[in-house]
């Protein structure tokens, strides 16, 4: 029994034989997009609602702490030194860096999006190879329209920068963007690699532009050589609990509608989705490469990767592993190119990702993705912004401190941060460990405040007495406020900058 075969044996021969609805829809949506006013029309809608996104959107600490970095260092050398402590390459932080020199660094967050959104929707709607209507529906899924660029950050940089690549394939230009994929990030350099072996394999190689590559690939490596203190925030696991982890996030890519109950960001597939969900988007890859053996194989050994990264370097979320379904579409684009036929598989695929899209958008117009504004307001309302103030888990003001300028004293290490440098894994572990450590924080330094993630049940009165709550966004992180020792004298607190030397977090002098 071959793979396929076996495939359609556990009941997933749909991918060969889709639904006649779901074919019959997108062939009546053709015929309407057809007519030129309703195709620019939908054009136009589907851009109003990534703008609109956008500009709703409110940053989470991943997004918050990158233009820290970018706008806090005092110069670039000094970026270059923080940035060893995130393995990231520099391209992201230095387009907020220079946005950062004509609007302040928040709104700098959002015209990088809005200008990475556009040009990537541009492309797909005006260059891309696919029908008009197929051209709507990748333009609306849930990768493209809200995780790739409504939430801001190097892969909103990276997805733009691999587009463009097809968009440019036959031009000298796909070697400037090219080199700038190893800038972006880790996967994308990997990716690069593979534009470069189909290259080789369509002899279309063109040396001057292949060593601008290997320079570039060799600076990117450099730059992102860790600090000697550095601890990864999120180590991977040698175990199959590891394994089990990045499988539910590879079902995301079937139905990218995360959250096991209510849809949640950055959460496991509800179990319905989980069992089956995996394997269906593996068939799909798999029936989508069956004319390029090259194809399949650089696919297969990406996702592969993915699989070997989260196990033994660092583990992949949902958002990162997403790359695996944009590599697949531009993979498709490619055969397209070549000649390749419409196939029924993939276009009920991209209506269940526009499904998902839409419903994603939906939920991010009506409530607010993080809400860190709503916590610094509620310090604001309380009169507490100049009062003393630890956050824990360690990385949860970064949000907070961007808005209002608060400072976080981060537990264990006695010093204060608007950003969190990866150089220390708190050594608190349980609830129990919390109130201790915080009882022995009182002792020596009285009264102060906690800013938290964590729903803390019941604490001691005589060490936590909540003040306030605000409810999580859409991507699941609340914030607890709780003053700690309310039984206990304020007293002065003064302690050092974690990370020296910050500028302040303003729009950097033109």
């Amino acid at each position: 029994m071959n793979f396929q075969s076996a495939l359609r044996a556990l009941g997933f021969g749909f991918f060969q034989h889709p639904q006649l609805f779901v074919a019959d829809f997108v062939d009546w949506l053709d015929r309407q997009l057809a007519v030129k006013a309703r195709w620019l029309a939908a054009c136009a809608a589907i851009l109003a609602l990534q703008i609109i996104l956008i500009l709703k959107h409110e940053p989470w600490l991943d997004e918050y702490q990158s233009i820290q970095l970018a706008v806090q260092a005092p110069d670039i050398s000094t970026l270059l030194d923080w940035l060893r402590y995130e393995g990231h390459p520099p391209l992201w932080y230095f387009v907020l860096r220079a946005l950062s020199y004509v609007v302040d660094p928040l709104s700098a967050l959002k015209l990088a999006a809005l200008a990475c959104a556009l040009l990537l929707q541009g492309s797909i709607l005006i260059a891309s190879p696919f029908t008009r209507a197929e051209r709507l529906l990748l333009a609306s899924s849930e990768f493209l329209l809200f995780e790739f660029l409504t939430v801001s950050r190097s892969t909103t940089l990276g997805a733009l920068l691999l587009v463009l690549a097809f968009v440019f394939w036959s031009r000298r230009g796909f070697w400037i963007v090219l080199a700038l994929l190893p800038m972006c990030d880790f996967l994308f350099g990997v990716l690069s690699c593979a534009l470069v072996a189909i290259k080789w394999r369509d002899r279309t190689l063109w040396w001057p532009g292949v060593t601008l590559w290997v320079a570039s690939g060799i600076v990117a490596g450099w730059t992102v050589l860790p600090a000697p203190d550095v601890v990864p925030a999120l180590q991977g696991e040698r175990s199959l609990l590891e394994v089990v982890r990045w499988g539910l996030s590879l079902s995301d890519l079937a139905v990218p509608l995360q959250g096991l109950g209510w849809p949640k960001w950055n959460d496991p597939p509800n179990y319905l989705i989980a069992i089956w969900g995996w394997l269906a988007f593996l068939a799909l890859a798999w029936k989508m490469t069956e004319r390029e053996p090259l194809y399949r194989g650089l696919l297969f050994g990406f996702t592969a990767l993915t699989l070997v990264f989260s196990v033994g370097v660092y583990r992949l979320s949902p958002r990162h592993l997403m790359l695996i379904a944009l590599f697949l579409i531009l993979l498709v684009w490619r055969s397209r190119r070549d000649g390749a036929l419409p196939q029924p598989a993939f276009r009920f695929w991209l209506v269940i990702v526009s499904i998902c899209g839409f419903v994603t958008a939906v939920i991010n117009l009506w409530e607010p993705f993080d809400t860190a504004a709503l916590a610094a307001a509620k310090i604001d309302n309380l009169g507490l912004r100049q009062k003393h103030w630890m956050t824990f888990p360690d990385s949860r003001g970064s949000g907070v401190s961007a808005i209002s300028g608060l400072r976080f004293e981060r537990d264990g290490l006695h010093c204060m941060q608007s950003f969190v440098r990866w150089n220390y894994r708190s050594k608190i572990t349980s609830m129990n460990g919390l109130y201790s450590y915080l009882k022995k924080e009182v002792y020596l330094h009285g009264k102060f405040y906690l800013l938290t993630s964590e729903d803390l049940e019941n604490p001691p009165s005589d060490i936590l007495i909540s003040i306030a709550d605000i409810p999580a966004g859409y991507d699941g992180y609340a914030y607890h406020l709780y003053v700690v020792g309310p039984n206990s004298v304020e007293r002065p607190i003064s302690l050092p900058l974690c990370v020296p030397g910050q500028r302040p977090f303003t729009r950097l002098p033109g």
